[in-house]
């Protein structure tokens, strides 16, 4: 639970980026690994080891909380103002630091735990195996309950604070135990503040812990939704919508609200029923219905609390237009519903941020405007935009600008940019739609009889000048070799992280850049070459014997490599494909525990009718291999079927419970072989 809370809270500090997912689970098992290696050395010379566990869960009790609160002041002491995103560095900086101390203490608990059960059972190769599947069916309880029952009715601080309480009756029990009398007052001590705690001040403590990431914002409200972290934030008269630590919309911006709606609907003719994908409660639905033939507007929003914060927190004229007849909303993913609707639609408008990440990136790629180009009529518009810039385009901004023009071009006949701070693309469906000449544009509006502060006369010429639209189209038509984006390969979040790299971190955005250019297969080959020639030098030297068990440790390095390469991928794959993975996280690691636990359980229950170990062990790694190709198959095969989320819940758990049910079969095992030492590399011998 704590590993699930905290990168849930990590995220957010991250503003949603995917990456941040690998960096903290590395941290996670990093710091737990030199915790069992560095403390689990002295384990086995305790002579009191009941006691120094239970002390032990009482230092973890007071440090997972805190760990939550060290999160959310991160920002201050790393110096990030808000909205400015997170560079890689201080990802890394933040992750370390924040889960060290917690993680340490974990690994060491393992270690400890493998000890003195080994006493009980008067085998060390056991007693690994016992305490690997405890812990991996607690870690599946946790999940299951985190994902079901504490994340719709607790706030993290709560949750944390039921752990803590936990950690300090287990303590207790084993104090008990022991008969450690004067000890055993100071858990029950804490348990009571900490129920105190959790009955009066937990939504106290968590609203003033989250004031501390918004330095210089009056906090308005905030909310942990099954879909991510809402923030409503004010400052000079003006309410932030924030996703994920993520500028959402501002209002009162008219401006915003004026562009991200207009110049698409004066692309079309006579628009009448329109889809709005996302920021429709920012006024761009009241700027839609000005428009005077508009009969009907699709509203899509995924997390149903943005609409409810924005009814509580936003003006009255931006709240009341959810009430017109003409508007119909519709609460899931806008590509789900784009999959299931038949259309037609004179005009699909695209409302959301650039892709600074996967979830957005999926917005943008080939496969989605595909599915767009099915729902719009003959003479539809599709319109969205993405960060530009009023003049001068750089190198990597045009990198980014025309890989998403080029993967536009693949689908719509007809494509018009108009320039500005945001590029903004409109296509249809064949030639002779869409309108560059401001003239007319000017036209429509008048016609219409519109009143606009922003989107009116002045502007457009001034904006849709012949000047620059010819060099925004000089950018976007030179040929640069840059790739398609598509769904899994996902070429736009990566430019725009080089962009954002190249404004915050120069040296993160020549990282990218350097990592780009290594082709992954000369990364196989090295691979495959070091180990060939390990296993030759071995023979050769007669020394196989002596490294069979380095070959060993080589093996679980390798599996535990895969199966967390493994997890991060299934994460990322259902992120791309479904976009709400901060809801599905918790289940998805959940059901790899469960995979752990169950695999575990078995092969420690067939540890000694097991005759050829080693052969088993090679056996359950070729098994590894397939499902490397099974996983690949899977995912491609889910890309085709996105919209049937019933199999696709089935799907992507299954996958996940597989992997760990490899890891559960191949940790145990190889554990016996090593503590069995020679007796059992003779038997393979």
């Amino acid at each position: 639970m704590g590993q699930i809370i905290l990168l849930r809270e990590l995220m957010v500090v991250f503003y949603g980026n995917e990456l941040s997912i690998g960096m903290v689970l590395a941290s996670w098992l990093l710091w737990t690994a030199v915790g069992s290696s560095l403390l689990g050395k002295i384990a086995d010379f305790f002579k009191n080891k009941l006691l120094v566990f239970a002390v032990t869960q009482i230092l973890l009790s007071l440090i997972l909380p805190l760990s939550i609160f060290f999160v959310r002041i991160s920002k201050i002491i790393w110096n990030i103002p808000v909205g400015e995103v997170v560079t890689i560095p201080k990802m890394m900086g933040i992750s370390f630091s924040v889960l060290a101390p917690f993680c340490f203490l974990s690994g060491f608990l393992f270690a400890l735990g493998c000890s003195f059960v080994g006493e009980f059972l008067e085998s060390p190769a056991k007693s690994v195996g016992r305490v690997y599947y405890y812990e991996a069916t607690g870690s599946a309880c946790g999940g299951l309950i985190f994902s079901f029952i504490a994340l719709r009715f607790l706030n993290h601080i709560e949750i944390t604070t039921i752990v803590s309480i936990l950690l300090l009756l287990s303590s207790f029990l084993l104090l008990r135990l022991k008969a450690v009398y004067v000890l055993r007052s100071f858990p029950l001590t804490l348990i009571g503040l900490f129920l105190v705690g959790l009955i009066w001040y937990g939504h106290t403590l968590d609203e003033k812990s989250r004031t501390w990431e918004w330095k210089g914002y009056n906090l308005v409200a905030f909310k942990d939704t099954l879909y991510g972290n809402i923030v409503v934030a004010s400052k000079d008269n003006q309410v932030n919508f924030y996703e994920n630590g993520l500028w959402n919309f501002s209002c009162p911006d008219p401006l915003t609200a004026e562009e991200s709606v207009h110049f698409a609907l004066l692309q079309h003719p006579n628009p009448k029923i329109v889809l709005l994908v996302g920021g429709g409660i920012s006024s761009s639905l009241s700027e839609i219905l000005k428009h005077p033939h508009i009969a009907q507007v699709d509203y899509v929003e995924l997390d149903p609390e943005l609409i409810a914060l924005g009814k509580r927190h936003l003006p009255y004229q931006a709240r009341a237009v959810l009430e017109d007849p003409r508007i119909h909303m519709f609460y899931m993913d806008g590509r789900v519903f784009i999959k299931r609707t038949k259309g037609p639609y004179d005009v699909v408008i695209v409302n959301l941020p650039d892709p600074m990440t996967a979830q957005l990136n999926r917005f943008y790629t080939l496969e989605f405007f595909k599915e767009v180009r099915n729902i719009l009529d003959n003479n539809g518009i599709f319109y969205f935009g993405v960060t530009s810039s009023e003049d001068i385009i750089g190198y990597t901004l045009s990198n980014f600008l025309i890989s998403v023009h080029q993967t536009f071009s693949q689908v719509f006949d007809e494509i018009v940019v108009f320039p500005g701070g945001t590029a903004r693309f409109f296509g249809a469906l064949r030639k002779g739609i869409l309108v560059s000449d401001p003239e007319t544009l000017v036209t429509r509006l008048k016609n219409r009889g519109i009143n606009l502060k922003y989107v009116r006369e002045y502007y457009i010429l001034f904006n849709l000048s012949r000047t620059r639209l010819d060099y925004i189209n000089s950018i976007l038509n030179q040929e640069r070799g840059v790739s398609i984006n598509r769904d899994l390969n996902p070429i736009c979040y990566f430019y725009d992280l080089v962009l954002w790299g190249a404004q915050y971190s120069p040296m993160t955005k020549d990282l990218f850049l350097r990592i780009s250019a290594i082709q992954l297969n000369w990364i196989t080959y090295f691979i495959a070459l070091c180990t060939l020639i390990a296993v030759s030098v071995s023979y050769l030297l007669k020394a196989r014997k002596y490294l069979s068990r380095k070959y060993l440790l080589y093996a679980i390095m390798i599996m535990g490599f895969s199966e967390i390469g493994f997890g991060i991928t299934v994460i990322l794959a259902f992120q791309i494909l479904y976009g709400y993975m901060y809801y599905k996280m918790g289940i998805l690691i959940t059901f790899f525990m469960v995979g752990l636990a169950l695999g575990e359980l078995f092969i420690t229950y067939i540890l000694e009718k097991i005759r050829h170990p080693r052969n088993t062990l090679i056996g359950i790694q070729g098994c590894l291999a397939l499902y490397c190709i099974i996983l690949a198959l899977s995912i491609s095969y889910l890309q085709g079927i996105s919209g049937r989320l019933l199999l696709v819940e089935i799907i992507f758990p299954s996958l996940t419970f597989v992997a760990g049910l490899l890891g559960g079969f191949h940790f145990p095992l190889a554990n016996s072989i090593y503590l069995g030492k020679e007796r059992l590399v003779r038997r393979q011998d």
